[in-house]
């Protein structure tokens, strides 16, 4: 299928707009794509000449997206985080969650009440649950509800954006 020559072929055109130091990495990820591909297609594409270009853009896209395989494997950054103890984490995550609710409970609870009833009870259902104490996603929301997926995450979604808006305005008014 791919032979030598046509593997160093497709390199070359991939080091004509890929930085030296990215260039292996991306080539190989590409590799493992076009051999993880339908063989007959890939023959195909060998076979038309289709190849240079079909790699071309498949190393670009790589290459350029966020999204891709290649980015989250070679060029993210993680943060490692370190637990030293999970109790004193546990304290300074009920802490902070006590200073939130204390400061702005009050104030998320005024701008909750500006909304219009549906989104505002959409939006408890979503955030605190129910009665029962059920928490939702919006496909279980969606289900108890009989509202469509889509429009309750729209519905949080514009809410969300809402809630954050009024809030700074609110603060910067302070």
């Amino acid at each position: 299928m791919l032979s030598d020559k046509l593997c160093k072929e497709l390199k070359q055109i991939a080091s004509n707009f890929i930085p030296a130091s990215d260039l292996d990495d991306l080539v190989q990820e590409v590799f493992i794509q076009l051999l993880s591909m339908d063989k007959i297609k890939l023959q195909s594409l060998i076979n038309t000449g289709d190849i240079y270009r079909y790699f071309n853009r498949m190393a670009k896209l790589n290459y350029y997206s966020r999204n891709s395989r290649y980015y989250y494997t070679y060029k993210k950054e993680y943060t490692h985080i370190k637990y030293v103890n999970d109790e004193d984490i546990d304290k300074k995550i009920q802490i902070a969650n006590d200073l939130y609710i204390i400061e702005d409970s009050d104030l998320i609870h005024s701008v909750l009440n500006e909304l219009y009833w549906y989104d505002r009870e959409l939006f408890k259902l979503y955030v605190t649950g129910d009665n029962e104490n059920d928490s939702y996603s919006y496909t279980s929301l969606a289900k108890k509800t009989g509202i469509s997926r889509i429009s309750i995450y729209y519905t949080i979604r514009s809410v969300k954006k809402y809630i954050k808006k009024r809030l700074t305005e609110l603060k910067n008014d302070l």
